[in-house]
């Protein structure tokens, strides 16, 4: 079954995520392709501002400096150099295995569709991915598109569910790899990974426990998926809760619990 990964630019965890899934499927992975890391219908700037404002400028600026160092690395290390032996970016690690990666593209667009069906892409993998995919390109993928959400889904759909399950008090968080359908966060469940929340857990503790069980719940879902009929688990809209980009209100409460965000 050929497969394409759509990917969120981020260089702090994904790098080891796309790492672990292409170590397993690099021979039927035709593609890689690399989405910004704009939450929504934010531009990359007013994410940042965003985020300015929910972070705080300390939190804010130190997470600045690793994002661009990372940049960096990536670039010297990674393109420069050549080397793959430790890759900064989910680029890298594409190149590391020799599959395509293409990058700034609008996935529903129709030459990138056509780019799909040339390479006769059967079944999609969504790793954090931030653009909606429409209906023609769900319908032109046999097997389906699979999203993996940081949530034990139906609750906490939508932006930064790690964050919303520490502000909200949960003593348990986790991860669910789901089929795409029209809404967001909404389709069956194919996978479901769980792990314990502790009073010390910090933000950073729990986004790395979080992408950790990622790859190994999208390594599962792909195995299910190429079995065929894979079991599914509900995902019901009447028990789902939604959440969007937090206030500095939602950080007090966040902190009220004990947690911090490293």
């Amino acid at each position: 079954m050929k497969k394409y990964i759509f990917i969120q630019n981020d260089p702090f965890y994904l790098p080891r995520v796309l790492d672990k899934v292409l170590r397993e499927f690099d021979d039927s992975v035709v593609g890689i392709n690399v989405q910004s890391v704009a939450q929504g219908k934010r531009s990359v700037v007013g994410t940042a501002m965003d985020l300015l404002k929910l972070y705080g400028f300390g939190y804010f600026q130190r997470k600045l400096r690793q994002y661009l160092w990372n940049k960096v690395k990536a670039k010297v290390v990674n393109g420069w150099m050549g080397s793959t032996k430790r890759c900064y970016s989910v680029a890298a690690v594409a190149r590391k295995y020799g599959v395509e990666v293409t990058e700034a593209v609008d996935v529903n667009s129709e030459e990138f569709r056509t780019h799909l069906r040339d390479s006769g892409v059967e079944f999609i993998v969504s790793i954090s991915g931030t653009q909606f995919y429409g209906k023609k390109l769900r319908e032109q993928t046999s097997a389906g598109i699979v999203n993996c959400h940081g949530a034990l889904l139906p609750k906490y759909r939508g932006l930064m569910p790690s964050f919303w399950t520490l502000a909200n008090g949960e003593t348990e968080g986790g991860v669910s790899v789901h089929f795409v359908n029209e809404k967001l966060d909404d389709g069956p469940i194919v996978v479901q990974r769980r792990y314990r929340i502790h009073a010390h857990d910090s933000l950073e503790d729990i986004m790395g426990r979080s992408k950790d069980l990622a790859a190994e719940a999208i390594i599962e879902c792909i195995r299910l998926v190429e079995a065929g009929d894979p079991p599914l688990l509900d995902n019901p809209e009447d028990e789902s809760t939604h959440f969007s980009m937090p206030t500095r209100e939602d950080v007090r409460r966040f902190r009220a619990h004990g947690h911090r965000f490293t």
